[in-house]
């Protein structure tokens, strides 16, 4: 009878059995809260990431595109960077750091958009200019350094 519980000790064990249950059930609701809150918190995360690649999105000349079409406007111009010159004057002569970029790419998208490439230009602005004394003769010799921008007007199709 050694094996045999008591009617105390029984009526002790259910009663911690009851006790553990309502502690868990007290716990789930922080648990539970404190998933939701995660689970707000992984949502957030993801609309923010989501509205930050919207807005980069749209600060491209595609987006920008997208958004005139969208507007119902009839043209759509970009001024897009197509090559650079980064020149110097020494006393050995001068330099020049060229650098050029296609965006043969960007125009097809936009294009793509609903677009047709109505007209381009092209303007040499001026970021900088070095000078130097001529080394035997007299004057100076002159640098000019800048960039080449292209300038593409676009018309809405079947407009």
């Amino acid at each position: 009878m050694a094996d045999r519980k008591s009617f105390a000790e029984i009526r002790a064990e259910q009663e911690a059995k009851r006790e553990a249950k309502r502690e868990a059930k007290a716990a789930t609701p922080d648990a539970q809260a404190k998933a939701e809150q995660a689970e707000t918190k992984v949502a957030d995360a993801q609309t923010k990431i989501l509205a930050a690649r919207e807005a980069a999105r749209a600060a491209t000349p595609v987006g920008q595109a997208e958004a005139a079409h969208a507007r119902g406007q009839g043209f759509f111009e970009v001024q897009l960077e197509v090559a650079t010159s980064q020149r110097d004057v020494t006393i050995a002569g001068s330099t020049d750091k060229s650098r050029t970029s296609s965006h043969a790419g960007t125009l097809s998208s936009i294009e793509a958009v609903g677009w047709r490439l109505e007209h381009v230009g092209y303007v040499f602005q001026v970021t900088g200019e070095s000078s130097r004394d001529k080394f035997v003769a007299s004057g100076q010799q002159v640098a000019v350094s800048g960039k080449t921008v292209g300038i593409y007007l676009f018309r809405r199709l079947g407009a």
